[in-house]
């Protein structure tokens, strides 16, 4: 038995000395270079892919000699034949087998034919015509509901005649789309919770708004019957409402152009701080990596189920630190707001927005990231080539100034004064309401309202309480002045457009100082009281307006509301009715 044991054993070693011998003799035979795919179009231009390992072809016309070539194409004349092979020269591969054999022949293009590009030039092989479209997206963003046209904004009359025009244009396809705060800024816009904007976003044609922060400035009571009113879809890919999606707002949406299917995302950025507390308790926008989660798995749903060609992402956030015309250069750390692993392959464009800054930046995997400033200054413009065949694309950003497409050279649109003078029938905003002898600056807007605002509080509230103070966090907008002259309503709309109600608040001593008179975030009021006089564990009653008292981390409690419906702006233009500028 021992004996037969060692007997296997060494035919076992022997078999395995062998196997290793013998292997070590045979040479695997190369792989051969694919067979180019040849295809002959109705100008002659005979074409081929390119082979990858490939040194060099040679092609043979009518059984002639092989003649090498580094090109893809070779022009025949009517009746000749071609062959191609690919040729190694190395011993990676063998040489290619040669194609099947075209022929030159000219007949009458079937207009039904599938396009190829083979040699990625652009013009389809086989009937000649092109093969790229020419797509130019166009994005506004924070446009704050500038309309019409006044001594320090450009309005949308000649900007709408502009884009109507560049829809005639069939050179190109055009996609318009916005990267939220469109309504909330002027009298036209605002006072109808930006109905007339969602109406004139409907007649020229947006393919898409992403939500901004100033969209929720009215509460989700707005956003639902503004969804419904929109002709296109508002877009947030990141909003929930106490853990459950919303109802008032898409992932995405799709539009196809010129043979491309675009895929857009829209995403708000960290900017719930910025949202009244009164509306955005048990609102949440992810951030951060879990954003990014949410942007990649669409990106990726777009393009394997929907088979979306192109991926632009529109987000209502951006970078503080850019402001420049021309093309800038960054790395992924210059862009702290955006995730640019999501332009590894994700998203191919990106328009932002909420920072008010003017710039193109190309990140680290070049992609373009455009924000056209803000208030219809600029509009952002992509023009994008793209191969429908071999989904290659290259990309063009420009910014274009307001005094390209609303100089006065351009005609007005219609629909500017049809939808003003639908929601504003009787009571014109733009009428005279007062006199100021001399221009007000931020500063001085804001002090008169913290005044008007502890004068109201005595007025309607002194008898019952002791009222020590009035102001809050008031900020004046654009144009950041009232100028000297007449007034409007509309002038005082624009730098006070802001929604906030006037309450009767208290607030304990501890917090009315460091809150107040301690202020980190700059708060102007007027006070009848000295902060010595202050002790920390007493109460006290201020007048403010909803936002200061809804931020958290005032602890204001609200005791009673002033009406409805009346804001800072109200209580200036009383001011001004009355002569107190004059």
């Amino acid at each position: 038995m021992k004996k037969n044991l060692s007997k296997i054993a060494y035919l076992l070693c022997a078999a395995l000395f062998a196997c290793v011998f013998f292997a070590g003799c045979i040479k695997t035979t190369p792989p051969k270079l694919a067979t180019p795919e040849v295809i002959v179009g109705q100008d002659g231009t005979a074409v081929w892919n390119e082979i990858d390992g490939v040194l060099y072809y040679v092609y043979v016309i009518d059984d002639g000699e092989e003649i090498p070539t580094l090109d893809c194409f070779v022009t025949l004349s009517e009746g000749q034949t071609i062959k191609v092979k690919a040729l190694s020269g190395n011993a990676d591969y063998l040489d290619s087998d040669f194609s099947a054999t075209q022929t030159y022949v000219k007949h009458d293009v079937d207009p039904n034919h599938t396009h190829t590009d083979l040699n990625s030039d652009g013009i389809c092989d086989y009937g000649g015509e092109s093969v790229v479209s020419e797509l130019s997206f166009y994005a506004v963003n924070d446009l704050h509901g500038k309309f019409m046209d006044t001594s320090t904004q450009s309005g949308l009359d000649e900007f709408t005649t502009y884009l109507k025009d560049l829809y005639a244009d069939t050179e190109r396809e055009e996609i318009l789309l916005s990267s939220g705060d469109m309504w909330q800024g002027t009298v036209e816009s605002s006072s109808n919770k930006g109905q007339l904007m969602t109406e004139w976003m409907n007649d020229v044609g947006f393919a898409s708004m992403t939500l901004g922060n100033h969209e929720f400035d009215w509460g989700s009571d707005i956003l639902t019957p503004n969804s419904k009113l929109a002709e296109f879809p508002f877009l947030a890919i990141n909003v929930t409402y106490q853990g459950k999606a919303v109802d008032y707002c898409k992932s995405s949406t799709i539009v196809e152009k010129g043979g491309v299917k675009i895929g857009i995302i829209g995403a708000i950025g960290d900017c719930l701080s910025s949202i009244s507390g009164e509306f955005s308790d048990g609102l949440s926008f992810a951030t951060d990596d879990a954003l990014t989660a949410l942007v990649k798995n669409e990106a990726d749903r777009l393009r394997n189920e929907d088979n979306c060609d192109f991926i632009v992402y529109s987000i209502h956030d951006g970078g503080e630190d850019f402001s420049s015309s021309g093309v800038n250069s960054v790395k992924n750390s210059d862009m702290a707001y955006y995730d640019t692993e999501l332009s590894d392959g994700y998203v191919d464009l990106v328009f932002e927005a909420h920072t008010h800054r003017r710039y193109i930046l190309k990140d680290e995997y070049g992609v373009y990231h455009m924000q056209a400033s803000s208030e219809n200054r600029y509009i952002s413009r992509a023009n994008v080539s793209f191969n429908i065949i071999t989904k290659e694309y290259s990309v063009e950003p420009q910014l274009i100034a307001s005094g390209t497409y609303a100089k006065d050279s351009i005609g007005d649109d219609p629909i500017v004064d049809e939808l003003f003078d639908k929601y504003f029938p009787d009571n014109n905003p733009y009428d005279v309401i007062g006199y100021n002898r001399s221009t007000k600056n931020s500063e001085a807007i804001v002090s008169k309202v913290a005044e008007l605002y502890y004068q109201k509080g005595l007025e309607v509230w002194g008898k019952k309480y002791n009222i020590v103070l009035g102001g809050g966090y008031l900020n004046a907008r654009n144009p950041y002045n009232i100028y000297s002259g007449n007034v409007t309503y509309a002038d005082l709309y624009s730098v006070l457009p802001f929604d906030n109600e006037i309450v009767l608040g208290k607030i304990s001593g501890a917090k009315l100082i460091s809150q107040f008179f301690n202020s980190k975030v700059g708060y102007t009021y007027v006070s009848g009281i000295e902060q010595s006089s202050i002790r920390n564990n007493e109460t006290y009653y201020i007048i403010v307006d909803t936002y200061t008292a809804f931020y958290k981390w005032n602890n204001i409690t609200v005791v009673e509301r002033y009406d409805s419906g009346v804001y800072a702006r109200d209580l200036l233009a009383d001011f001004i009715k009355g002569g107190g500028w004059a």
